[in-house]
């Protein structure tokens, strides 16, 4: 049997380093303009791949912070100690899906899904427009 196709993604600096297989990449993204995911990536929003756990294979060590999300869960923020990109979240409520960021994969050609929806639209800047055809959740 022909082992599945892998997509990589890494950090700036290349110290972490993300694999998973195609067959698990999300089809939609998630577009997050939450305070906490605002900074946390230094953006206006953050580009969230919503993933299983199980399927991801992170080498390098990534730290960590938490922090107490909008939706009032405990959120998990890896990012890389030494250029500080991140890497993904994990919320402890539920760990069988890391939602890994959307910027790991750009070195390495992989094209990002469209996103499937913008969630925390209140928290978006008043001169920001909803993509068109997106689920926009205002919460």
């Amino acid at each position: 049997m022909a082992s599945p196709e892998i997509i990589h993604g890494a950090c700036n600096c290349g110290r972490i380093t993300v694999s998973l297989p195609r067959s698990a990449f999300p089809t939609a993204s998630s577009l997050c303009h939450c305070l906490n995911c605002r900074a946390s990536g230094g953006s206006l929003f953050a580009v969230n791949l919503p993933t299983p756990t199980k399927d991801i294979t992170i080498e390098g060590q990534p730290k960590i912070h938490s922090d107490i999300a909008m939706s009032g869960n405990t959120a998990d923020r890896h990012f890389c100690s030494d250029c500080g990109s991140p890497i993904m979240t994990v919320i402890r409520q539920r760990p069988e899906i890391s939602v890994l960021k959307g910027g790991l994969f750009a070195k390495f050609g992989v094209d990002l899904p469209a996103p499937g929806r913008e969630q925390f639209w209140r928290r978006a800047e008043k001169w920001e427009k909803p993509h068109e055809g997106v689920t926009t959740l205002v919460e």
